[in-house]
C-alpha cells in the first residue's frame, strides 16, 4: 500500500480531524492574502480543497469552495480602492462591482477542483478494492486448484478424463496403476482397450446429456490382466465435442472377499439348519424307538424280523440325527458388534420402510457390549424379523416399527416391535413349512435355529396391539450355557 493509499485511509476514517486541518489552513491562507495586499493569493485556497477533497462529502466540499471563495473575494486588493489596498471588506454589500460574478466562478472552480480530487481518489479506491479482490480471487482460485489437484494425485481412485476422441486426456496416478501404466504416460492414450464401457458412453447419442451413472464392468490392465471395475462416470459438454470423467474402482479383491463370505455364510447357515432339522429327526427317532421297544416285546413270531428291521431303520435315523448334531455344534467362537450390525439392518431395510410409509423409531442404549454371534448370521436374523414387520404393516391404518436394545441381567435384548394384528396362534410360530406361511414357512423357523446356535434364543412376547420379538444375546464377557 502506497502512502497515498495510506492517506485516502486515514482521510475516510478521521473525516473531522482533516476538516479541522483544513480549516487551520483557510485561516493562514487568508492572513497571508491580507498581509500582502498588492497580491492575489486566492490561488491558494486551492490547497486545502485538494488536501480535504478526500475525505469530505459532497456538501462538505462546496461549503469549503463557497467560503474560500468568499474570503479570496474579500481580501481581493479591487476592494480596498486605491486608497487603501490592504483593507479586508468582509461585508459583501461593501464589494465593488463585478464581485459576485468573481465569487461565483471562484466558488464553482473550487467546488470543481475538490469534486474531481473526491471522484478521482473514489475511483482510485475502488480500483484498488477491485485489485485486492481480483489478487484475492486469484490466490484463492490457485489454492482451490492445488488442493483439487493434490486430492485428484492422492486420491486411492483412479480418476481419469477423456476428450471427445475417447483418449485420456488427464489421469492421476492411480489410474496409471489400476490400467498397468506404471513405467509409461497415459495421457493420450486410447482407452477402448482397457475399460471399452467408458468409450461406448462416450460416444453413445445420449452423451450430450450429461449422463450421470455408475456401471460394474469388464476392466484390463496393459499386460492383459482382467479385473472388475466398479466406474463412476458423467460426460460433458466442450468446444470440441462431448467429454467423459471417470472415477474407476478395482473391485477385484471386494468380489472376492464378497464371495468368499457368501459362501462362509451359507455354509454357516447350513450347518444352523443341519442342527435344527437333525434336533427333529432325533426327537422323532427318540419317539420311535420308544414305541418299537414296547412293540417288539409284544410281536408275534413270525413278524420278528420285520421289527428287526424297523429298529434298524430307526437306528440309523439317529445316528443321522447325531452326526447332524456334531455337525452343527463344531462352531468356533465369534463376536459381534451389536451397534453396527443394527446400523446395517437399518441402511439395508429403511428404503422399503420409508416406501410403504412406515413410521420406525430406533433405540440402542449406548455401551452395549460385544455379543456372541456371527456378524452376517445376526444380520441375516433381524432383516428377517424387520420383513415380517413390513409385511404385517402392510394393510394397516396404523403404520409404526420400534426396534429397540439393551441390557437386560445377564442378556443383551433387542426387541422387534409393530403395530400389526399381532399372530392368532403363538405355539405354531416357530414351527417349519406351516401351511399359508411366507415362502416356504422356515423365516421364523432358521432365525430361531442361528440365534440358539450362538446359544441365544428368540422368543415372542404378546401384546395387545401388534406383535413384539425378542431376541436373546449372550455378552462376550459371559459363557453361553450349552
Amino acid at each position: 500500500m502506497t502512502r497515498l493509499d495510506n492517506f485516502l485511509a486515514y482521510a475516510e476514517s478521521h473525516r473531522l480531524a482533516l476538516s479541522c486541518a483544513a480549516a487551520v489552513l483557510i485561516v493562514a491562507i487568508a492572513w497571508i492574502d491580507w498581509a500582502v495586499p498588492n497580491t492575489s493569493l486566492g490561488f491558494l485556497y486551492l490547497i486545502p480543497i485538494l488536501l480535504s477533497a478526500a475525505g469530505l462529502r459532497w456538501h462538505q466540499i462546496l461549503t469549503m469552495a463557497v467560503v474560500c471563495g468568499w474570503l479570496r473575494e474579500a481580501a481581493d486588493p479591487l476592494q480596498g480602492g486605491a486608497a487603501d489596498q490592504s483593507a479586508f471588506v468582509m461585508n459583501p454589500t461593501h464589494w465593488v462591482a463585478g464581485s459576485y460574478p468573481r465569487l461565483f466562478v471562484a466558488a464553482s472552480g473550487f467546488a470543481t477542483t475538490g469534486f474531481f480530487v473526491r471522484e478521482l481518489n473514489r475511483r482510485r479506491t475502488l480500483l484498488a478494492e477491485h485489485l485486492e479482490e481480483r489478487g484475492q480471487q486469484i490466490r484463492l482460485r490457485r489454492e482451490s486448484e492445488l488442493q483439487v489437484r493434490t486430492l485428484i494425485e492422492t486420491s486411492p481412485l483412479a480418476i481419469l478424463t477423456l476428450n471427445h476422441a475417447g483418449r485420456v486426456a488427464l489421469a492421476n496416478e492411480s489410474a496409471r496403476q489400476v490400467l498397468g501404466f506404471d513405467a509409461g504416460p497415459l495421457q493420450g492414450e486410447d482407452v477402448t482397450p482397457y475399460l471399452p464401457i467408458l468409450s461406448r458412453m462416450l460416444h453413445s447419442p445420449h452423451s450430450g446429456g450429461n449422463i450421470r451413472t455408475s456401471v460394474e464392468c469388464r476392466g484390463q490392465r496393459r499386460n492383459g490382466d482382467v479385473f472388475l471395475a466398479h466406474v463412476w462416470l458423467s460426460t460433458y459438454r466442450t468446444s470440441e465435442g462431448p467429454a467423459l470423467a471417470a472415477v474407476v474402482w478395482d473391485a477385484s479383491e471386494n468380489l472376492r472377499d464378497r464371495e468368499g463370505a457368501g459362501l462362509d455364510s451359507m455354509m454357516a447357515t447350513s450347518r444352523v439348519l443341519i442342527g435344527a432339522m437333525s434336533h427333529e429327526i432325533r426327537n422323532l427317532a427318540s419317539a420311535a424307538g420308544t414305541a418299537y421297544a414296547l412293540l417288539a416285546e409284544q410281536a408275534p413270531v413270525g413278524q420278528q424280523e420285520q421289527y428287526l428291521a424297523l429298529g434298524s431303520l430307526i437306528q440309523g435315523l439317529e445316528k443321522i440325527a447325531s452326526t447332524g448334531l456334531r455337525m452343527a455344534s463344531n462352531r468356533e467362537a465369534v463376536l459381534a458388534d451389536l451397534g453396527t450390525v443394527l446400523d446395517e439392518t437399518r441402511i439395508v431395510i429403511e428404503p422399503a420402510i420409508l416406501e410403504a410409509g412406515i413410521t420406525a423409531t430406533w433405540e440402542v442404549s449406548a455401551g452395549l457390549p460385544l455379543v456372541q454371534a456371527d456378524h452376517h448370521a445376526l444380520l441375516q436374523a433381524f432383516i428377517n424379523l424387520a420383513r415380517n414387520s413390513l409385511r404385517a404393516l402392510e394393510d394397516r391404518p396404523r403404520k409404526e416399527m420400534h426396534i429397540t436394545a439393551s441390557l437386560e441381567r445377564d442378556l443383551v435384548v433387542v426387541r422387534f416391535r409393530d403395530t400389526g394384528p399381532g399372530v392368532a396362534h403363538p405355539e405354531e410360530l416357530f414351527q417349519p413349512f406351516q401351511p399359508g406361511a411366507h415362502s416356504a414357512g422356515l423365516g421364523l423357523y432358521i432365525t430361531r435355529a442361528i440365534l440358539r446356535s450362538h446359544g441365544g434364543g428368540l422368543r415372542y412376547e404378546p401384546l395387545e396391539t401388534g406383535s413384539c420379538f425378542a431376541v436373546e444375546l449372550w455378552p462376550a464377557d459371559n459363557v453361553a450355557p450349552g
